[in-house]
């Protein structure tokens, strides 16, 4: 039985001690089959309710499944061994030969590089990249659209955009939409209730929160499209391990009270860098200074420890302020216990930052839980080094 509370369902959803053998936490399945009585049983099994085999179902993987589904608001739920399984999973599904997307061109950059270099060339796909607005995303809508991709807020500048103003064009169109919702959790942000079609989790990021497994996640509300992605997933093989869905199902416990403080420590560390004068922008939804601030206020019900900030200087010098860092480790994920820094324009032209919205010198940040004055001392220390 689910609870309608975000933190019973993370807890207790979907869970029976009476069939765990008691025990608190439940169990890994680490089978690849399962096996029947008799060859009546097998011959008549329901794939849809029934475990048969790894590639298609497993206990834990289930389990986890309807807790992210019920934290989403959604019928159905599946998890994959990546967030780019998940990603690609959705696009097939959706999708066919000579069909246009439509897709930022903030989204995750592995994203854009699957549109560019397979959807495109080898599948025949039109796409179609936009600012990440909701005018534009609109504006861009064609007769052949099928698919738009969303990501809000966005991983590099953070941007936010207005989810309802794109759903009650595309749902009028009968076009599907999909979000990167790995930036708010489910905690903060239920694309689902504003009209979005699929939901997209990366499950590296907090929802496994101690940077020990990968995985991704759908969720969904239509069942026929709930049906289709499963069918996908079973042809390409992509489900998570039950040892990795028992891991995500561990981070759950605890998302709650890791995410509010992984907030509350970053919105204090984006206040030390925007009063810094080295600093010259500080890119964090939580800002009342952010350009889509009441966005944001008005459709998530929080923040995260990631944002991004551009120093007063050269992409040189913000290389010198990264290296100067001890505290934060340079590496490119985020959303664990540990706090990061990369610079992700780096190796771009100016041309491609600025199409970002953003300059080459621009550093991202995850506040980890370190502590607020052991990161902002760490920051203080690697700033010094331009003065």
């Amino acid at each position: 039985m689910f609870f309608d509370d975000d933190q019973m369902i993370a807890l207790h959803g979907g869970e029976d001690p009476a069939i765990q053998q008691r025990a608190v936490v439940p169990p890994i399945y680490m089978n690849s089959l399962h096996v029947f009585p008799n060859m009546a049983s097998y011959l008549g099994v329901d794939v849809e309710k029934e475990y048969i085999y790894g590639r298609v179902s497993n206990p834990t993987v289930h389990l986890l499944e309807e807790k992210l589904a019920a934290l989403e608001r959604g019928t159905r739920g599946l998890v994959f061994s990546s967030g780019m399984a998940a990603l690609t999973t959705a696009i097939h599904a959706c999708c066919k030969a000579g069909d246009h997307i439509i897709c930022l061109y903030k989204c995750y950059g592995p994203t854009v590089e699957f549109l560019k270099d397979i959807c495109i060339p080898k599948l025949n796909m039109q796409v179609t990249f936009v600012e990440a607005t909701a005018e534009a995303v609109i504006a861009a809508i064609r007769p052949d659209t099928t698919l738009v991709l969303l990501e809000s807020p966005t991983s590099l500048v953070l941007e936010v955009i207005d989810i309802q103003a794109i759903t009650r064009v595309t749902k009028a169109r009968g076009i599907r939409t999909y979000i990167d919702n790995t930036y708010c959790t489910p905690l903060y942000q239920k694309p689902l209730t504003l009209g979005i079609d699929i939901v997209m989790h990366t499950l590296s990021k907090y929802l496994g929160g101690h940077s020990d497994v990968i995985g991704g996640a759908l969720v969904c509300q239509d069942e026929q499209l709930g049906r289709d992605l499963a069918r996908c997933r079973e042809f390409y093989g992509g489900i998570i391990g039950p040892m990795e869905g028992w891991l995500v199902l561990r981070g759950l416990r605890s998302l709650s009270v890791r995410l509010a403080q992984h907030q509350q420590v970053a919105m204090q560390v984006a206040e030390f860098l925007e009063a810094h004068p080295r600093v010259a922008r500080v890119h964090y939804p939580g800002l009342p200074s952010h350009p889509q601030h009441a966005i944001a206020q008005a459709q998530q019900a929080g923040s995260c420890g990631l944002l991004s900030f551009e120093i007063d200087g050269t992409k040189e010098d913000a290389l010198r302020v990264c290296d100067a860092l001890r505290v934060f480790q340079i590496g490119v994920s985020w959303g664990g216990f540990e706090s990061l820094v990369v610079m992700p324009m780096y190796k771009k032209t100016a041309e491609q930052a600025a199409q970002c919205g953003t300059g080459q010198q621009l550093i991202r940040i995850h506040c980890g839980l370190e502590g607020v004055d052991v990161l902002i001392q760490d920051l203080r220390q690697a700033l010094a080094v331009l003065d």
